[in-house]
């Protein structure tokens, strides 16, 4: 009977632990082959906490502009990290809605500070491709790449950065690692 017992114990520590002998899925495998990227501030006006004033987009009084984002754990093999800029409270905004953003890197890079995105303008830096606009184009504002945090009172800001290899034979990026950083909250202006 204990060691019955002992053996279920055991199982359900493998299985909490995802140590599990099941046969992983393609998807799956996938997934626990990607890297996990830290990602932090490197501007000290940002805290993940509450958006700096003067960071909301340019129809609220601000610049708009990105934060300097420090990544460490970057594949050796990536070329590129897709900047994806996300209001999670507010849908048509989501999943990359302020402005998905392509920034080239060194082969064996493993660590960066990616700078400052300038917001709501097509004009950016050095290294900084576009992917896609952001979502205020379809709500009457300024367009551009990147559209700085935007009221509501109380929405949750965020960025998913992606370390990718592009090959130029092959137009569909290998992702080699991810991460996610909280901007913060937007607070009464």
């Amino acid at each position: 009977m204990i060691k019955k017992y002992s053996r279920c114990v055991i199982w359900v520590w493998i299985l909490l632990l995802g140590l599990s002998p099941v046969v992983q899925s393609e998807p799956e495998k996938l997934m626990s082959a990607v890297g996990v990227l830290d990602i932090s501030f490197a501007d000290t006006q940002w805290n993940g906490k509450i958006i700096p004033e003067g960071q909301q987009c340019l129809e609220y009084g601000g610049n708009g502009a990105s934060p300097q984002i420090q990544i460490k754990n970057i594949s050796s093999k990536a070329n590129r990290l897709i900047l994806e800029f996300s209001d999670a409270t507010y849908t048509p905004c989501d999943n990359g809605g302020h402005g998905i953003i392509s920034y080239q890197i060194s082969k064996g890079t493993t660590k960066i500070i990616v700078p400052s995105i300038p917001g709501q303008t097509f004009d950016l830096p050095e290294g900084f491709t576009l992917v896609r606009e952001h979502c205020g184009k379809d709500l009457g504002m300024q367009p551009g790449a990147y559209i700085g945090p935007c009221p509501g009172i109380g929405n949750q800001y965020y960025v998913i950065v992606k370390a990718v290899y592009v090959s130029p034979k092959n137009s569909k990026p290998e992702l080699l690692g991810r991460g996610r950083l909280n901007l913060g909250t937007f607070k009464e202006l």
